[in-house]
């Protein structure tokens, strides 16, 4: 039985990526804020409620491998959106944002390989296609995202050595409740995002956690610092 950790794991596409890995046999510890819709999941599932903006303290890490013994995947999946452009963006917003999205995986991503540098693992860490191109009005978030690559790319590297491989998820435009509530109110413009995406329609949170799911297992054990767009072609649609 595999043991894999997701950070905000109780609520959107995070709840969709422990179902996928329960499906699996795993054992999901989420760490969140909050339970969110986790007493909706069935299965081996463990909850350790944690603040991530208090980005440097990766005790929970600890805790976890105490627990376990092994993490044989950690899901960097916690992240916050700020939608607003740069001039508008507070040093305080901005902070936050670097702190959950930046500072937090960039801490989880050091503590998980002085853990695991005899035993290997694999790390995910959820980008953006804000990551890969530019978003209107989300700069903080952009940004942060762009830094996720800059993160992955950095841990596929310097962790290699220890049998660990680190890559990136990139989710487009996903079908969530949030989205569909966000767009009823603008049925133009999801038609607009539509007639962009080469496929022509958003995406499932299956889709984000299948994606996850293969990057985490052994069937990829030759892919290391990927940023891989789930987006239907979207990022890549002129």
């Amino acid at each position: 039985m595999k043991n894999i950790v997701i950070t905000g794991g109780s609520k959107g596409l995070g709840v969709e990526q422990v179902r996928r890995f329960l499906e699996e046999g795993c054992k999901v510890y989420v760490v969140a804020n909050m339970r969110g819709d986790l007493d909706e999941v069935e299965g081996d599932v463990v909850y350790k409620e944690t603040d991530l903006s208090n980005w440097s303290d990766t005790s929970w890490l600890d805790e976890i491998y105490a627990d376990c013994g092994k993490i044989d995947g950690l899901v960097n999946n916690a992240g916050m959106h700020l939608k607003k452009a740069m001039w508008d963006v507070s040093p305080e917003e901005f902070e936050l944002v670097f702190s959950i999205n930046v500072k937090a995986m960039f801490a989880a991503c050091g503590r998980y390989a002085e853990l695991h540098k005899e035993q290997g693992g694999a790390i995910v860490n959820i980008s953006s296609m804000g990551g890969l191109i530019g978003l209107k009005t989300a700069a903080a978030y952009v940004t942060a995202k762009t830094a996720v690559l800059g993160i992955t790319r950095s841990m596929a590297v310097d962790a290699a050595e220890f049998g660990i491989r680190t890559n990136a998820v990139c989710p487009g435009f996903i079908d969530t409740d949030m989205t569909r509530a966000i767009l009823a109110k603008d049925p133009a413009r999801r038609e607009k995002i539509e007639g962009r995406i080469p496929g022509g329609k958003f995406g499932t949170p299956r889709h984000i956690a299948n994606a996850i799911h293969f990057l985490i297992s052994d069937q990829a054990e030759h892919i290391n610092g990927i940023a891989l767009p789930v987006d239907n072609g979207y990022s890549i649609a002129s």
